[in-house]
């Protein structure tokens, strides 16, 4: 029996009804799991904190995958950080000090004895025109049941899964979801290698939610062709994704959700390019 965390979170927005700006500034929505084993959480934890006393980084602070971009934007501008940004301890740093940061945490994925990834991707240039809380559901969802795939090849296998807290009525509601497809099940009938009741964490307390911001966003990144994120994906992420028995990555490792031929063929050009 092993028993395995998997630290969730999430990139971009989602709107039922999106105006072109909407779709520019936020042209998806992602949501990104990483599965490791509980026996390995000691071990990320202290090496993590190690890579931000390297980086000379406050401890107490975190660092998210959104401040590297409006950091780069301020400096690209040669604009002062105001005081009220939650990014203002950063305004000493060089954007690509911070990046760098980013890059050696990512690289604690390869120093685990096993890792996979999950990702899920809604194309909002596709408009799929869902109300919010059936989208979120369909994301978490997606991302149970390739839990429960990867786990169920041993019977005692199980998975505590952690999110990042959102608000608290969307926490309710992804809690609630949650339960309830662990009680009812769904195509996969139960989800029996899952642990009935969703933990929500603030992510700046956890290693592994931070960590799942950075997976998240540089999933984002790479499919706006943002350079630095394609850099990161494919170097750091990539090679963890989980797959099929054919090594397939498209509806094993990373979903569009809801199912969409042109979305998924959209993704794969960028995968393989």
């Amino acid at each position: 029996m092993c028993i395995y965390f998997a630290f969730s979170d999430e990139n971009g927005e989602y709107k039922k009804d999106m105006h072109e700006k909407f779709i520019k500034s936020s042209p998806y929505y992602v949501r990104a799991t990483f599965l490791m084993l509980a026996s390995d959480w000691k071990k990320l934890n202290v090496r993590f904190r190690e890579i931000k006393q390297r980086f000379e980084l406050p401890l107490e602070e975190e660092i998210k995958w959104s401040y590297l971009w409006q950091l780069k934007k301020c400096q690209r501008d040669g604009r002062n950080i105001q005081e009220n940004k939650p990014f203002y301890f950063l305004k000493d740093r060089d954007y690509n000090n911070v990046i760098d940061f980013v890059d050696s945490s990512l690289e604690l994925l390869s120093d685990l004895s096993y890792v996979k990834i999950i990702i899920t991707v809604t194309s909002n240039r596709h408009r799929p025109r869902i109300n919010e809380n059936d989208i979120y559901k369909m994301h978490i969802q997606d991302n149970m049941q390739r839990i429960e795939m990867e786990l169920q090849g041993q019977k005692d296998n199980l998975c505590v899964l952690f999110i990042d807290s959102i608000s608290e009525k969307k926490n309710k509601f992804l809690r609630d979801v949650y339960f309830d497809m662990c009680q009812k099940g769904d195509f996969i009938q139960n989800y029996s290698h899952i642990k009935d009741s969703l933990n929500l964490e603030y992510s700046h307390h956890s290693v592994g939610i931070q960590l799942g911001d950075y997976v998240a966003g540089s999933f984002g990144g790479f499919l706006k062709g943002y350079e630095e994120s394609k850099k990161i994906f494919n170097n750091k992420i990539k090679p963890y994704l989980r797959t099929g028995s054919n090594k397939e990555i498209l509806g094993f490792g990373i979903m569009e959700v809801p199912k969409n031929d042109e979305v998924r063929t959209h993704i794969e050009e960028k995968l393989y390019a």
